[in-house]
């Protein structure tokens, strides 16, 4: 009786926190997937009581006083201020809901060592091609929000599949990035980010980047993202994890907020990432990339490539994170009223060319609008779409799907 009131506890769970995405989350998708994460979450539940009831109760007890506690720190950033400096945002052409994109801190890695949306090649429910996957984790591609991204549930691991893997494949300084959404559930694990590529290379020692919920850790720094997870909307948004590496110095960045630096004796050669999902993790739009030099060095030496400007198409409006390109670049010209730029614009996440060559005209035409929105003069910016990528496997082209390349005339 005892087994199966903490079995339906534990679904209960599970099923709530899956429902919760309502808003991102497109309704087929939901029914199609829930009976296989539900199937996952039984046996995560059943490996709970086969330890014991008494343990079972235990672990949710201190999982409610970690969550209340974790509440009140939330609420200890609230009142500080998002933006480092003044930044004009359009409601009309960037998404609301995601306007603390304003930090301004990290900018990508000007060359690119991976890359992986996932692209449009990639079958629906079928397991990523540019991954190393754990066998015990169920993870799948699936469409659904906008073009492609990765599921997983169950506990596993994702190591990207990049050319000589099994040797020390990063430099002295790169940059990791990628989207996640990360359901609420009192029973939840830390993902984390690791330094070597699991599974392919030596463990040599690396303490990981742990995140759960709004909390980031490194060794002993934790600091908390401001949001409130227990809100109606709490973390059912996507997140953007950012990493700097420089010679030792770590810079651990949630939506360009800086959230931990830190001085580190360590040389990474590879980055995994692990889970433990008892309710499903979402991933998308993973880059590693060397090369770090600033938007403002880059655009005045020529040009400047941005693969993170996307355009959501069901909202008519350029993404939240696009605000990390576009406030820099209308700096600039702001700051040299002579300056001349122009945009080349690649969209294409949708099946049909037709659909993709009209969101990508209108991603030209917004990305314009909201540079002169943020005080560049009309006549310092040309913005041309210039098609889409029909990708596949091993094509050096896909990493131009979403690309943006701005040019000094």
């Amino acid at each position: 009786m005892y087994k199966n009131l903490i079995l339906i506890l534990l679904l209960a769970v599970s099923i709530n926190t899956f429902g919760q995405f309502g808003g991102s989350i497109e309704r087929h998708f939901r029914k199609k997937t829930e009976k296989k994460f539900k199937d996952k979450g039984e046996e995560k539940a059943q490996e709970g009581i086969d330890k014991g009831v008494d343990a079972a109760f235990n672990e949710a007890d201190k999982g409610i006083d970690a969550a209340a506690k974790e509440e009140q720190k939330f609420y200890d950033w609230a009142d500080e201020e998002f933006a480092d400096e003044a930044v004009f945002v359009d409601e009309n052409l960037i998404d609301a809901n995601n306007i603390q994109w304003q930090r301004l801190k990290f900018v990508t890695g000007k060359d690119i060592i991976f890359y992986d949306k996932p692209f449009n090649y990639e079958k629906e429910d079928k397991a990523p091609s540019n991954w190393i996957i754990q066998y015990r984790s169920s993870t799948e591609i699936s469409d659904f929000d906008q073009g492609r991204m990765i599921i997983t549930a169950g506990e596993g691991f994702l190591t990207p599949k990049v050319e000589n893997i099994k040797e020390d494949y990063l430099p002295s300084h790169f940059t990791f990035e990628f989207d996640f959404m990360m359901p609420i559930s009192p029973f939840s694990k830390p993902m984390n980010i690791n330094f070597y590529a699991k599974n392919q290379q030596s463990k040599k020692g690396f303490w990981p980047i742990k995140i759960n919920k709004n909390m980031v850790t490194y060794k002993d720094s934790t600091r908390h993202y401001p949001v409130m997870y227990l809100d109606e909307d709490g973390m059912d948004h996507w997140y953007r994890f950012s990493l700097s590496y420089d010679n030792g110095l770590i810079k651990i960045y949630l939506n360009e907020r800086l959230m931990i630096t830190y001085k580190d004796d360590i040389e990474p050669t590879g980055i995994s990432i692990d889970y433990t999902a008892y309710t499903p993790i979402f991933f998308k739009n993973f880059i590693i990339a060397t090369n770090i030099q600033s938007i403002d060095e880059q655009l005045n030496s020529g040009e400047y490539t941005s693969y993170n400007i996307d355009y959501v198409s069901y909202k008519e409006l350029l993404s939240g994170r696009s605000i990390t390109e576009l406030a820099p670049i209308a700096n600039i010209l702001n700051a040299n009223p002579e300056m001349k730029i122009e945009a080349e614009v690649y969209f294409s996440q949708h099946e049909k060319k037709k659909d993709n060559d009209k969101d990508g005209k209108k991603k030209a035409a917004d990305i314009k609008t909201a540079l002169v929105s943020m005080g560049a003069s009309d006549d310092q910016i040309t913005a041309t779409y210039k098609g889409s990528i029909e990708s596949s496997a091993n094509n050096l082209d896909n990493k131009k799907s979403e690309m943006v390349v701005f040019r000094k005339k």
